[in-house]
């Protein structure tokens, strides 16, 4: 670490306790205290050095300027951990800060009036172009409030403090850092073009070094100045405009300010302003696309689409508005406008016995965690009374990231009060397989991305909607297709399993209006199925390494395991991972394999088993039971578990059977297990 002394009087130096020594011999050199005040001084250090915990202390002390005379400066002994290194910081009050007021007590930075009065004074660097350009950098800490409420407000005010550190360090001499308030703080530092990335980039790097059971992070924005002087508080706020399109992100740390980004602010502004009257003089209309089975040409569902009429405005485009809502929270009370407006158009279309499809309404993430949201839905469909088959929910697969259990529960609830629901833009996002296994959906809209360079089979992204389209359709969840604008295009999809199409090859979005005369006049077929569990497995395809099937059988569906079936006795031949976790016991694949399956049931037990595979032999359907049994651990304990099994027949041969089976331990959904141990499950 170096000393450095920036134009407003600011200095710092390192100290060390243990040797009584200044890092260099130059800042020995360079940090004269005032006689009168040394013993002050002194005990500060002292005191620092005794500490077992973190701790700063502040006082006003005269020490040596450059030319050699005394001048009043605020000085600061920090210590951020027992034992390390003391930091020592001085600030001028003469001058420029003329007086306490203008520096925060807690990091020893300029506080907001001080950054106006040197960006004021300073006014000259600011309007020189030919020198290299000042860049302007805010910032704030991440879920700083957790912080606080996880560790208490004296960690909070020690990760300050260490951001102060870091901050004037980073200043230099030819810079200034500012604490603003709470956890935002600003730096005005002079860097050339290409240095000005890594500068940003290292001073977030060393507040990521925290020392804290927490991940501190923080999102910059960047203002670099021109030849036009502009107050402090109008370069800060340039600054905040350019991070606020990155505050929150995790893969964008920060941002440089245009103009363009500020026009799109005062637009957004605007929007801001105009949003709730809209809602409320139901300036927003709905439009309806058709969706169609392209192998029959019939009519099978239409999605609601909402469109922003401004009186005065004209037509705002979703792509304009929708994102200002969703930043705002404004999302859910436009998505629960649009349902109500769908469920008062389909209940005029019931009145007037018009021919009806599904109509599918979409839902943010941020629907899902407003209050009692599920429960507002319910009471509008109740209100008119909609059977729930005839409205369909469109969730985005962004939704479910991170939140899964959150999700899946609220997906039960829908499921409960029997809407479909549907996962929106599949393969958009980066974890579509995963949410896929993990989230019960309904039906899958595909993200028609994939074909933006071609729409055959032979190119890259033909290649991946073909084998997307194979699994989802093995594990028996329709598939709808939407943005088809040709018939290569629709025929390319029939071609690989996708029948469900809807695009404007069929019909742009039409008004309601429009839309009633539309399906008046086309042929209405049976709706998109609703997910079927394996209606047909290829069992040799369970055993090749690179095949679907393999895939399928060792990341989405589950516990799950392939056994063999003869003469009344069962031999497992495959586990997943999934089937190990569902039993609990620490078992290993080889453990399992070792013992029959029926080992551990009771007579009742095994004879319900056995009669499940029979049945499913005979009718090649799927067949579930629950049954009781006893395990043992790789150590050795014993424990008896309810597990729910659901089997089907997937291969045959002479006298031997094949059987894929699902498996759920259900032990702790019994009531009273540990004082009915005998308790019988039919």
């Amino acid at each position: 670490m170096r000393d450095t002394m920036p134009k407003q009087g600011s200095r710092m130096f390192v100290y060390n306790a243990e040797e009584k020594a200044f890092a260099t011999a130059s800042q020995t050199d360079c940090l004269v205290i005032a006689p009168e005040d040394m013993d002050c001084f002194n005990r500060m250090l002292e005191e620092a050095a005794s500490l077992k915990q973190p701790a700063a202390n502040y006082a006003t002390l005269r020490a040596q300027t450059e030319d050699g005379g005394f001048a009043n400066y605020y000085v600061g002994v920090i210590c951020a951990a027992p034992g390390s290194d003391i930091i020592i910081t001085l600030t001028e009050i003469s001058g420029v800060c003329l007086n306490s007021q203008k520096i925060d007590s807690l990091t020893g930075l300029l506080n907001r009036n001080g950054l106006s009065a040197w960006v004021d004074e300073h006014e000259e660097i600011f309007t020189d172009i030919e020198d290299e350009k000042y860049m302007v950098v805010y910032f704030d800490v991440q879920r700083f409030k957790v912080v606080n409420e996880m560790y208490g407000l004296a960690e909070g005010d020690r990760l300050l403090k260490y951001i102060g550190e870091v901050v004037a360090e980073a200043a230099g001499e030819d810079g200034v850092g500012c604490h603003l308030d709470s956890d935002r703080f600003v730096i005005v530092v002079k860097r050339p073009p290409d240095k000005r990335d890594l500068f940003v980039e290292t001073l977030l790097d060393e507040i990521l070094d925290f020392d804290l059971p927490f991940e501190v992070s923080c999102n910059a924005g960047i203002y670099v100045t021109t030849k036009n002087f502009h107050s402090a508080d109008t370069l800060v706020d340039r600054a905040i405009i350019a991070q606020s399109l990155v505050k929150g992100s995790y893969t964008k740390r920060f941002n440089y300010y245009t103009e363009e980004l500020r026009k799109n602010l005062l637009t957004e502004q605007e929007i801001i302003g105009m949003m709730r009257a809209g809602l409320r003089d139901e300036q927003f209309a709905i439009y309806y696309q058709p969706q169609y089975d392209h192998a029959t040409g019939m009519l099978v569902g239409a999605e609601a689409l909402v469109r922003w009429q401004h009186p005065e405005k004209g037509l705002i485009s979703p792509g304009l508005f929708i994102p200002v809502f969703e930043k705002n929270g404004f999302i859910t009370q436009l998505d629960l406008y649009v349902f109500e407006k769908v469920c008062q158009f389909l209940r005029f279309c019931l009145d007037e016995g018009m021919v009806i499809v599904p109509i599918s309404t979409n839902l943010t993430r941020h629907d899902f965690f407003y209050p009692n949201f599920i429960d507002t839905l319910e009471g509008i469909r109740k209100k008119y009374d909609i059977p729930p088959e005839f409205i369909r929910l469109e969730i985005t697969e962004s939704v479910a990231l991170g939140n899964s259990q959150f999700i899946n529960e609220a997906m039960e609830r829908l499921h409960s009060y029997g809407y479909v629901v549907e996962m929106d833009d599949f393969g958009s996002g980066y974890s579509s397989l995963n949410i896929l296994k993990d989230i019960d959906f309904d039906i899958i809209k595909l993200d028609m991305r994939f074909l933006e360079n071609g729409q055959d089979e032979t190119n890259r992204g033909g290649t991946i909607l073909s084998s997307v389209v194979r699994m989802v359709n093995w594990l028996g969840v329709p598939v709808i297709a939407e943005g088809v604008e040709t018939v290569s295009q629709a025929n390319f999809l029939k071609s690989i399993g996708c029948n469900y199409i809807q695009g404007f090859l069929y019909s742009k979005p039409l008004p309601e209006d429009e839309y009633k005369q539309h399906i008046s006049m086309t042929n209405v077929g049976v709706s998109i199925p609703q997910k079927k569990l394996l209606d047909t497995l290829d069992a040799g395809n369970f055993f090749a390494n690179d095949s679907l099937e393999e895939l399928i059988f060792n990341n989405f569906v589950g516990g799950a395991a392939i056994f063999d079936y003869r003469d009344g006795k069962l031999e497992i031949v495959r586990v997943n991972e999934s089937y190990l976790a569902e039993l609990g016991l620490e078992l290993s694949e080889k453990d399992v394999m070792s013992q029959s399956l029926l080992d551990g049931f009771d007579d009742e037990g095994r004879e319900s088993y056995l009669e499940m595979l029979e049945r499913a032999i005979e009718t090649g359907a799927e067949q579930e039971c629950e049954t009781w049994r006893t395990l043992t651990s790789a150590d050795g304990r014993e424990e008896r578990l309810c597990v729910r099994s659901n089997v089907i027949m997937v291969g045959k041969s002479k006298d031997a059977y094949l059987f894929y089976a699902r498996i759920r331990n259900i032990t702790s959904e019994i009531d009273g297990i540990a004082v009915l141990p005998d308790l019988k499950m039919e």
